[in-house]
């Protein structure tokens, strides 16, 4: 589940909005599910106001206090877990975005980037926990963003994908692309990668655009290379400078 949270996550990312959040516009209660422990397993997590679910992890903001409460209502008499530690959450800016950092008793224990912020007729605090992109999650990521591409339907016969199948055996669900036809092209930040080395490194957290090119949107620009389209990235330019630095390209 939590693999396929961040990839829908992340496939919405381009919808958001640079404005800027102050601390005040968090002022009162939110409120996730933790059915099962969401809270702590997924990449993203959904905050509201006001929900029907009975197990709740509860944020409240106050001025400059912050507080954190498990409550599970499904029990009678109810029951509520405070945590005993002094809490504090920094609001921060960044070149992709705004970042939320938890803190118990000044050390560092979580840290989010604000997808979204509604306060309106139906407020909702959308986060995305900062996490290591392991190899899985690589291919996950990557793929989704070349179905999209490709426009592949897992619908249809073999025969009607052009060419283009996902290997059963293959725990990431690599694709494979038959008759020697090159995957998508991904490029990030306007350099195109040779390899999905890099995106290892490139926290998906702090890409803020995706956009999808495709074969004739791209081929001016990419030529051969871009034959079944063109991924394109922006992500935070501090961080792919250094990574770019790394791999010496």
């Amino acid at each position: 589940m939590k693999i396929i949270i961040l990839t829908l996550s992340l496939l919405l990312l381009t919808n958001f909005s640079f404005s800027q959040i102050k601390k005040r516009d968090l002022n009162g209660i939110w409120k996730t599910e933790n059915d099962n422990e969401l809270f702590s397993k997924t990449d993203t997590i959904k905050f509201y106001r006001s929900i029907k679910n009975c197990v709740q992890i509860k944020w409240t903001f106050e001025n400059n206090h912050f507080e954190v409460n498990e409550i599970n209502k499904c029990v009678e008499p109810p029951t509520y877990t405070l945590n005993v530690a002094k809490e504090k959450m920094r609001l921060k800016r960044r070149d992709f975005g705004q970042i939320l950092e938890y803190y118990q008793d000044k050390s560092l224990i979580d840290k989010f980037r604000i997808i979204e912020l509604n306060n309106n007729n139906k407020p909702k605090l959308k986060l995305m926990r900062f996490d290591k992109l392991s190899e899985q999650k690589l291919y996950k990521y990557v793929d989704s963003l070349i179905l999209k591409v490709l426009k592949y339907d897992p619908n249809k016969k073999e025969s009607d994908t052009n060419g283009i199948k996902i290997s059963g055996s293959n725990q990431h669900a690599k694709i494979t692309i038959r008759n020697s036809n090159p995957e998508p092209l991904v490029v990030v930040n306007g350099y195109p990668l040779k390899d999905r080395e890099p995106l290892k490194e490139l926290l998906l957290v702090e890409t803020y655009g995706i956009t999808y090119l495709t074969k004739e949107q791209s081929a001016s620009i990419y030529g051969l290379e871009a034959i079944n389209g063109v991924v394109v990235l922006q992500a935070s330019e501090k961080r792919f400078k250094k990574i770019w630095k790394k791999y010496g390209w």
